[in-house]
């Protein structure tokens, strides 16, 4: 599900607009998908010049926000919660959209520069489709880092005890914890719910949990169509270019606006 959400913006700024920039809080599929189509749906007068990953560092953004301020950008396309977070910090002067961020409300978002598409995650409907494919599922494991998905991970213990599922959860605070993570949580699971968590989720970690799950029969529930053709059993996930194309929409709405009442 997507929800629009936006407050009063001063778009003086935006109806001249000609170079965007783009922060994103990591370098994974979802916000690939996601800018590829955004950059593409944007009219020929809206061109991305800058591109920009805080490789799930908050401070990096922040400085990479800062740059972005200095530039000739004239909007902001803001990828995930801590380019989100990044850009309510340190950019008031010019329009943010923000995109891929899961109950924005809880963090002060949007701000009065800010507008935005926010996430609410199927988890109900994707653990009812789990239960289906495998009855026998009682107890899910989860990696994350509290840093990336705190409320992601809240939201689907939730909705799993909700239903009567247990979830067994294990943090992981670097790469090199995903191993003996997943070793700790292995025996005492039915299935591995994958989130996008840019710091579970890496070129050197995905190999070695689908073919870890995989040894021990755990089937994996993936959020993208990538996780799902790796070898996850079901997906809870969106159609991250169409959230992109609407984030490019935004942009546009924004631009040929003459007045402060956008979304109202």
């Amino acid at each position: 599900m997507i929800v629009c959400v936006g407050i009063f913006l001063d778009l003086s700024t935006v109806t001249s607009a000609q170079e965007v920039a783009i922060l994103k809080s990591a370098d994974i599929n979802a916000y690939s998908e996601a800018i590829s189509a955004f950059t593409s749906a944007l009219p020929s007068s809206l061109q991305v010049t800058r591109e920009y990953d805080l490789r799930g560092d908050l401070a990096k953004g922040r400085q990479l926000a800062r740059r972005i301020l200095a530039s000739k950008a004239k909007v902001v396309l803001a990828v995930g919660l801590k380019a989100a977070m990044a850009a309510k910090l340190e950019i008031q002067e010019i329009p943010v959209i923000f995109c891929l961020v899961l109950d924005p409300e809880k963090y002060g978002l949007p701000a009065t520069n800010m507008v935005g598409l926010s996430l609410k995650v199927p988890f109900r409907e994707t653990l009812q489709s789990l239960n289906a494919l495998a009855p026998k599922v009682s107890r899910i494991g989860v990696l994350f880092d509290p840093q990336n998905t705190r409320e992601m991970q809240r939201q689907l213990l939730h909705d799993a005890n909700a239903l009567g599922i247990k979830i067994v959860s294990e943090e992981v605070h670097q790469e090199q914890d995903v191993a003996s993570a997943l070793n700790a949580l292995k025996d005492h699971i039915d299935a591995l719910w994958l989130l996008p968590d840019s710091t579970v989720l890496t070129e050197n970690t995905l190999d070695f949990l689908m073919s870890t799950t995989l040894e021990a029969n755990i089937p994996v529930v993936g959020f993208s169509p990538a996780l799902v053709r790796s070898g996850a059993v079901v997906g809870a996930y969106f159609a991250y270019a169409d959230i992109g194309t609407q984030a490019a929409q935004l942009t546009q709405q924004l631009a040929r606006k003459t007045s402060s009442s956008f979304l109202g």
